[in-house]
C-alpha cells in the first residue's frame, strides 16, 4: 500500500533539508526594501467603502482538504476508467462472469505502483488494493493466492528508480517473485481459477530505465543495485522493459494451470510483450489490460473493467514496438560524453554530456508508419511492420463494436472539415475515438512523416444501435512542415490525403485534397515574423550527426552513439561571465516611488496597460532581489506593491507530498490520463485537482508536464502524456484552462527537451534539429500557449462592477535543467523570449527548475527570459549582478512577467481595487 511520508521527509529523501522560505526574511514575513541602512515599511489600507463590493472571485466549492480530496476521489477512478486500454481479448474473454474466481498473482497484484516518484510523489494513504477493488465488483479472489505474494514481496527488492539525482541509490531491480517460492498449496488453489497476472514496472524523476540491466549491474555506480539470485538469471543484453525469466515462468505456469490468462500491465511507458501475443505460445495471453499507474483510487475501475461494469475506452498513447533496442532513439539515449571538458561548473561534477537526436522528426509512430510507407514502395527492403509492432499508436479495443465512416472532407476558411459517424454495432454501450491523420506530398528536402495525427475527438457513451456525428477540424497550416532552409512554415502544393483511422496504422476511409503552395513566415498567434531560432544547434546536427532521412532509412538509421571530445566538434563550453553581459547604456530604472498603487489595481489589465509602470515603479532593488531569487513553491508577500504571500503545489498526478502534507488525491499518471484520449475527462480531473488546491489556499501548480515520450526508458515518462505532440498539446490544453478556472495558473514543465533524466542536471547539451524542436518538441507547449482560455472576474475600479475579461489560461511555464545546443534552456534567449513570447505572444511567466546548480546562473536566467528561480539563497547564494542598470532593468520586466501572473490568480482574492499603500 504504501506509507505517507511528510514534506520534510520528502525534501530529506532529495538532499535538500527542511528550507524555509525566502532568504532575507523569515517565513511569511513581507519582504521589504532597504536603503543606507534604513528601512521602508509599506502597509495596505482600503480607502473608501467597499462594504458592497465582492471581491471573492473564487468560491472553494468544499469546505475542507478532505472533503475535496473524497470527491476528487471519484473522479480519479473514472479518469481511469477512461484510460484503461484493452489490448488483447481473445474469444471474449473479458469481462468476467459475476462471481468469477480468479487468481491475483504477480508481485505487482499485492504491490503495485501506484504513481512515479521523485516531486510526483502523491500521498497513498488511501490506496485501494486490487484485490478489495475485486470483491467490490463481484468477483471471488483467491484469498491464498493473495496472502501468499503479500507476505513474500518484501523478500525481493524491486527497482528504486527516480531518486531525484542520487545515482548510488538507484537499483533496476524487477522484484519479480519467482514461481519455486510458491507453496504448493497455493499452486494447487490456482486450479479452476481465471489467474490475473499483474506486470509492473516502477519509474520515476532522477533516473532513466536500464537499457542494459548487466551493465548497470557492472557499473558499480549504484550501492544498492548489487548481485542477486535475480541478477543471476540476467543475460547479455536484457533491459528493463522486457519480461524477465522469472515473469514468464510465472506466465507459463498460469498459462497451464488457470482456465484464463488475463495479464494486466501496470507500467507507464511501452514494453517488449511479444510472448503475451505470440499465437500458441506458452505464455499468450487470453487478454491484456493496460492501466499505466493507477493512482490512489484507479484500482477500483481496473477491478471494474474485468468484471464488465467499465468498458475500456482508452487508446495507446504511444506505438508499441516489438523490439525496443531497433527503435531509432535507442542508440541515441543515456550517457554520453564530452571526455576533455573537465573543468566546467563543479556544483554537480565538472564535465559536460550530450544527447543527439539523430532520429529527427522520426519520433514513435511517425517512424515505424513512414518505414511501412517505404518499405511498401520498395524502398527500405527489410522493414515488416507487422514484426516490427505489437500494437500500433492510437490503438484500444472493445467490449462492443464500433463502424466508423468518414461522411465528407471540406475546406473551410482555412480550415479542413472532416465529418464522422461512430455507430455502436455491438451489444454493450461504449466509447470510442476518431482519428484523423495525414499524408503529406513528400518533398526532397523536407523531413515529412507519412503518417500524423492532426485531429481526433472521442464520442460521449453509445448505447447499442446508436450513433455520434463529429466535426474533426484542423487548420491547413498546420498541415506545413518547419522548412530550415526556408526559414518559416512551408505547406507543399500537392495531393494531401486526410485519412480516418482506427490507430496510426489501419485506416478506415480516406480522402484527397489538392492544396496550393503556402510560406507562412508570420506566427498564426501574434502576426510577428517567425524565422530560425536555432541555428547553432542546427548547424551543430547538419555538421556532425547523421540524421534519419525518408530517402535513406537503412543507409541513416543512428548507430550506438559514442563518447567523443568536444573538440572533434568545435565546440567549446565556457561559463557563463556576468560582467560580459552588462550593458553601460542602459539606464537605471525608478525605483521606491510612492505611487500607492496595488496589485489589485491591475487584476483583470492587460499586460501593457500603463498603471503597470507605475506599479513597478515602486518596487526597490532589494525587494526583486528577494523575490525573484527565493521562490521555494512560492514566494513572500511584497506590501509595497500589495503582493500577497503565493503558495504553489507540484506533481502533475495530483499535489505530491514532497511539497504539502494535505492528503490530497492521488489521481493516475499521465501516461494513463492520456490514454483517454479525453480532452473533458482531463478537464474534469483539473478541476478537480484545483479545488483541492483552492481549498488548500494555492496559487500555483508545477504542471502539468508536457515533455515527449522520446524513449520508452524515460524516467519520468509516467508523468509525460505522449509521443504524439498533437494529443499532449491538446490534453495540456484542457487540463491549463481547468485549474484556471479556479485561479490556478499552471507552470507546465519542463521547456523544452527535458525527455531523459540520465545526466539530466549534470550539464547535458541536447542536440536537435529546429524542424524536430518546432514540429515535436515545442510544439505541445505551443498548442497550450496559444489555445488555452479562460476567463477572469475583476472589479471596476470606480464603481465596483464586477466584469469579466478573457484572456490566456497560460500564463506560466517551468524551463528546464538541460541545455539547448551549449546554453542552458533557462537561461536560452531563443527560447524563453523569442520564441516564447516574440513568436507565440506569450504573457506570464517562466520559473526555472529547482536551481540547486552553478550553471543556472541567475542574471543569465533574467536576461533570457527564465523570470522567478525555483531556490533560495539560502541554498545557492545571492545573484552575482543586482546593482548593474541591466540587472535591475531586467529584474523589473521579471516581476512585471511574475506579477502579472499574480494579479490574475486566486492569490487576489477578497482584494478589492480599492485598497491603497501607504509608506512610513
Amino acid at each position: 500500500m504504501g506509507r505517507s511520508i511528510t514534506r520534510r521527509e520528502a525534501l530529506a529523501l532529495a538532499g535538500l533539508g527542511a528550507i524555509a522560505g525566502a532568504a532575507g526574511c523569515s517565513a511569511g514575513e513581507p519582504a521589504t526594501d532597504e536603503k543606507d541602512g534604513a528601512t521602508e515599511v509599506a502597509s495596505i489600507e482600503e480607502i473608501g467603502d467597499t462594504s458592497g463590493w465582492d471581491a471573492s472571485f473564487y468560491q472553494p466549492a468544499y469546505a475542507s482538504v478532505e472533503e475535496a480530496r473524497v470527491a476528487a476521489e471519484a473522479v480519479a477512478e473514472e479518469v481511469e476508467a477512461g484510460g484503461i486500454v484493452l489490448l488483447r481479448n481473445e474469444g471474449g474473454t473479458l469481462p468476467l462472469a459475476s462471481g468469477a474466481r480468479v487468481s491475483l498473482l504477480g508481485r505487482g497484484a499485492a504491490d503495485p505502483v501506484y504513481d512515479g516518484t521523485g516531486a510526483a510523489f502523491i500521498d497513498l494513504a488511501h490506496a485501494v488494493d486490487l484485490r478489495t477493488s475485486c470483491v467490490a465488483a463481484g468477483l471471488e479472489v483467491n484469498d491464498a493466492a493473495f496472502d501468499f505474494l503479500v507476505a513474500e514481496a518484501p523478500n525481493h527488492p524491486r527497482a528504486t528508480v527516480g531518486t531525484l539525482d542520487a545515482p548510488e541509490t538507484v537499483s533496476y531491480y524487477l522484484g519479480e517473485i519467482p514461481w519455486s517460492a510458491y507453496p504448493q498449496g497455493v499452486r494447487q488453489s490456482m486450479e479452476g481459477t481465471v489467474g490475473v497476472v499483474v506486470v509492473s514496472r516502477p519509474s520515476g524523476e532522477g533516473a532513466d530505465l536500464s537499457q542494459d540491466l548487466l551493465a548497470s549491474l557492472e557499473s558499480g555506480v549504484s550501492q544498492t543495485f548489487v548481485p542477486n539470485d535475480e541478477t543471476a538469471n540476467y543475460v547479455e543484453g536484457q533491459h528493463q522493459l522486457e519480461l524477465c525469466a522469472e515473469e514468464l515462468e510465472l506466465l507459463r505456469e498460469v498459462k497451464a494451470r488457470c482456465q484464463k490468462l488475463v495479464v494486466l500491465l501496470n507500467v507507464a511507458t511501452t514494453m517488449e510483450v511479444g510472448p503475451l501475443v505470440e499465437p500458441g505460445g506458452p505464455c499468450e495471453a487470453d487478454a491484456i489490460l493496460e492501466i499505466g499507474f493507477p493512482g490512489e483510487s484507479g484500482l477500483r475501475a481496473v477491478a471494474r473493467a474485468l468484471a464488465g461494469e467499465v468498458n475500456p475506452s482508452g487508446h495507446t498513447c504511444d506505438l508499441w514496438a516489438a523490439d525496443l533496442s531497433a527503435t531509432p532513439s535507442f542508440n541515441n539515449f543515456g550517457d554520453h560524453t564530452y571526455t576533455d571538458v573537465t573543468d566546467y561548473y563543479t556544483s554537480i561534477g565538472s564535465g559536460a554530456h550530450f544527447v543527439e537526436y539523430a532520429e529527427g522528426i522520426y519520433v514513435g509512430y511517425r517512424y515505424y508508419e513512414t518505414a511501412a510507407a517505404e518499405a511498401a514502395a520498395g524502398n527500405y527492403p527489410g522493414f515488416d511492420y507487422d514484426a516490427a509492432v505489437t500494437f500500433p499508436f492510437g490503438f484500444g479495443l472493445s467490449y462492443t463494436s464500433f463502424k466508423r465512416e468518414l461522411l465528407a472532407v471540406r475546406r473551410e476558411d482555412g480550415d479542413v472539415v472532416a465529418s464522422v459517424r461512430v455507430s455502436n454495432e455491438g451489444q454493450v454501450a461504449g466509447r470510442d475515438v476518431a482519428q484523423l491523420y495525414s499524408t503529406p506530398p513528400t518533398s526532397p528536402s523536407v523531413e515529412k512523416s507519412a503518417v500524423s495525427l492532426v485531429a481526433f475527438s472521442k464520442t460521449d457513451e453509445l448505447a447499442p444501435g446508436r450513433s455520434a456525428e463529429l466535426e474533426l477540424r484542423v487548420h491547413e497550416r498546420d498541415l506545413a512542415s518547419w522548412d530550415v532552409a526556408a526559414g518559416c512554415w512551408v505547406l507543399d502544393a500537392g495531393k494531401y490525403v486526410l485519412s480516418l483511422r482506427s490507430d496510426s496504422h489501419t485506416v478506415i476511409d480516406q480522402r484527397e485534397l489538392e492544396l496550393e503552395g503556402q510560406r507562412y513566415q508570420t506566427d498564426s498567434a501574434t502576426g510577428n515574423e517567425v524565422r530560425n531560432r536555432f541555428d547553432d544547434v542546427t548547424s551543430y546536427m547538419e555538421a556532425h550527426v547523421t540524421q534519419l532521412m525518408r530517402k535513406d532509412f537503412a543507409g541513416t538509421f543512428p548507430v550506438p552513439a559514442q563518447d567523443k571530445t568536444a573538440a572533434s566538434v568545435g565546440l567549446e563550453l565556457k561559463e557563463y561571465d556576468v560582467a560580459e553581459h552588462v550593458d553601460p547604456a542602459d539606464e537605471m530604472p525608478v525605483t521606491r516611488e510612492k505611487n500607492g498603487i496595488s496589485l489589485a489595481d491591475l487584476r483583470g489589465r492587460p499586460m501593457d496597460d500603463p498603471l503597470w509602470e507605475k506599479l513597478l515603479d515602486q518596487l526597490g532593488t532589494n525587494v526583486m532581489t528577494i523575490i525573484l531569487n527565493n521562490h521555494n513553491h512560492g514566494t513572500d508577500s511584497v506590501d509595497s506593491v500589495g503582493k500577497p504571500k503565493t503558495f504553489e503545489g507540484d506533481g502533475p498526478a495530483g499535489i505530491g507530498i514532497f511539497v504539502d502534507d494535505g492528503g490530497h488525491c492521488g489521481f493516475p499518471s499521465e501516461y494513463a490520463v492520456a490514454q483517454s484520449w479525453d480532452r473533458d475527462l482531463v478537464r474534469r480531473m483539473g478541476e478537480a485537482m484545483a479545488d483541492e488546491m483552492l481549498v488548500t489556499g494555492m496559487n500555483g501548480w508545477h504542471a502539468p508536464a508536457m515533455n515527449t515520450h522520446r524513449s520508452p526508458f524515460g524516467g519520468r515518462d509516467f508523468e509525460y502524456y505522449s509521443e504524439d505532440p498533437l494529443l499532449a498539446g491538446t490534453l495540456g490544453t484542457a487540463m491549463v484552462e481547468a485549474v484556471f478556472s479556479r485561479g490556478v495558473y499552471a507552470q507546465m514543465k519542463h521547456f523544452c527537451l527535458n525527455d531523459q533524466d540520465t545526466n539530466r542536471s549534470a550539464h547535458l547539451l541536447t542536440w536537435a534539429s529546429e524542424q524536430a524542436i518546432r514540429e515535436i518538441y515545442a510544439r505541445p507547449f505551443e498548442l497550450v500557449v496559444k489555445n488555452a482560455r479562460g476567463g477572469i472576474d475583476y472589479l471596476d475600479d470606480q464603481t465596483g462592477e464586477r466584469k469579466t475579461r478573457g484572456m490566456s489560461a497560460a500564463i506560466a511555464v517551468m524551463s528546464s535543467y538541460n541545455y539547448i545546443g551549449s546554453t542552458w534552456a533557462g537561461g536560452s534567449r531563443a527560447l524563453c523570449t523569442e520564441l516564447l513570447r516574440d513568436e507565440w505572444g506569450f504573457e506570464g511567466h517562466v520559473v526555472s527548475d529547482w536551481s540547486l546548480y552553478d550553471y543556472t546562473n541567475k542574471n543569465q536566467a533574467f536576461y533570457a527570459g527564465t523570470d522567478v528561480n525555483l531556490t533560495t539563497t539560502l541554498t545557492t547564494g545571492q545573484m552575482r549582478d543586482s546593482e548593474s542598470a541591466t540587472a535591475v532593468k531586467a529584474m523589473r520586466r521579471c516581476m512585471h512577467h511574475y506579477l502579472y501572473s499574480i494579479a490574475n490568480s486566486n492569490a487576489m482574492n477578497g482584494k478589492p481595487p480599492t485598497v491603497r499603500v501607504t509608506y512610513k
